[in-house]
């Protein structure tokens, strides 16, 4: 019986993640790395780099749709704690609160080096999300990465005019998954090798 090729591509999917500069400054880069490892992801590919702005500007999406997906967290977070949006922000827009997210989420990525990988796995990107945990800390579930380790407040954060320190940065689809790869791995940077344990490699 041949090897079925959709099938294949669900086992070899792969996806992007990169610790934060808070992960890497607390020293949680090898925690981080192994919860990855232990539910039998493979790292096809590792670096340590230090983004500029005008890197991540092409990394984080401008288009409408993510900005406004990024004020409506900041929303849902400030309504969480009956707190105003409008005293707070200054704004209701949620187009320019994500605009102000964005350009503190830069601020923030480029202040100091982060550590890169792509890992591979059967659907890769979904089992990631999962172990990352929500976006924000303080709604991430126990045995999350973000919920054991991370416990800042978007409300703060907006307050403080910062991004949030959530610890990891992780694809949120398939096709995010492509174009993040390709744009801070070479294909020469990534690489194909059987873990112990996979057959029919």
């Amino acid at each position: 019986m041949g090897v079925n090729p959709h099938m294949e591509a669900i086992r070899r999917e792969r996806t992007l993640v990169f610790v934060k500069p808070d992960g890497v400054q607390r020293g949680l880069v090898g925690e981080i790395i192994a919860r990855f490892e232990r539910c039998g992801l493979k790292i096809v590919g590792m670096k340590m780099v230090w983004p500029t702005k005008e890197f991540l500007d092409r990394h984080y999406p401008k288009d409408e749709t993510f900005l406004v997906t990024l004020g409506s967290k900041t929303r849902e977070a400030f309504e969480t704690y009956g707190m105003s949006l409008k005293a707070s922000m200054g704004t209701e827009d949620l187009l320019e609160i994500g605009r102000r997210v964005r350009g503190w989420l830069l601020d923030y990525v480029s202040s100091a080096p982060v550590v890169a990988f792509v890992l591979e796995g059967t659907q890769a990107t979904s089992v990631v999300r999962k172990i990352v945990g929500h976006t924000l800390p303080v709604f991430a579930q126990p045995g999350t990465i973000r919920g054991d380790f991370a416990i800042d407040s978007p409300t703060v954060a907006n307050l403080e005019q910062r991004a949030i320190r959530n610890l990891v940065h992780a694809s949120g689809n398939v096709e995010e998954a492509e174009k993040e790869i390709s744009l801070w791995f070479s294909p020469e940077e990534l690489f194909s090798y059987p873990r112990a344990g996979e057959e029919g490699f």
